[in-house]
């Protein structure tokens, strides 16, 4: 039996497999998924919109017990901690009362993108978060060895807390994923 079930919350495709890769290691139950609708504007502005609305959603169901919410945003030359902040605005201005410690609801802020984490989950050299790594030249470098990007999420997936990291978005992620023991 599953530990926890989740919805969530983020901006692309890929973004969700990895996620998806993640939740089923740690035995976690993904209920729903919404992400993004692809090529119609700012992902990361779809995600801040409908945070307010997943969190209400998520409160309203306060009885069920191990129920979640996993939000992942690009943190995209903002940060971590900035679009943490742009995500609390968003509830104060929805009139959602904030996220406290104990909410099941944790935010992923990969900076800049996903993969920068996959590159560094991958072991594919130093990673600068400083840097955004989403273009294709990225893609011809994840892939470099003729893994695919299945593998490649799956070996992020079985990195994930076990290699050391010098990329605080992702420190900062495995601290929000302990509140599902992720």
């Amino acid at each position: 039996m599953p530990s926890w079930r989740l919805d969530i919350l983020c901006e692309d495709r890929r973004t969700e497999r990895f996620v998806r890769q993640l939740c089923e290691r740690s035995s976690i139950q993904v209920l729903e998924v919404h992400s993004a609708p692809s090529a119609r504007g700012d992902a990361s502005a779809w995600v801040r919109l409908n945070y307010p609305i997943y969190a209400a959603k998520l409160r309203s169901k306060n009885f069920q017990r191990k129920r979640g919410l996993l939000v992942v945003i690009d943190g995209d030359n903002h940060g971590f901690a900035a679009r943490k902040i742009e995500l609390d605005e968003q509830l104060k201005a929805a009139h959602v009362p904030p996220r406290a410690p104990a909410d099941p609801i944790a935010i992923f802020v990969p900076t800049w993108s996903i993969e920068t984490w996959l590159s560094e989950l991958c072991g594919r050299g130093p990673v600068l978060e400083s840097q955004p790594l989403k273009d294709a030249s990225a893609d011809r470098d994840l892939w470099a060895d003729g893994q695919s990007e299945k593998a490649c999420l799956q070996t992020a997936a079985n990195a994930w807390r076990k290699i050391p990291t010098s990329l605080p978005s992702l420190e900062d992620a495995y601290s929000e994923g302990s509140r599902f023991q992720m």
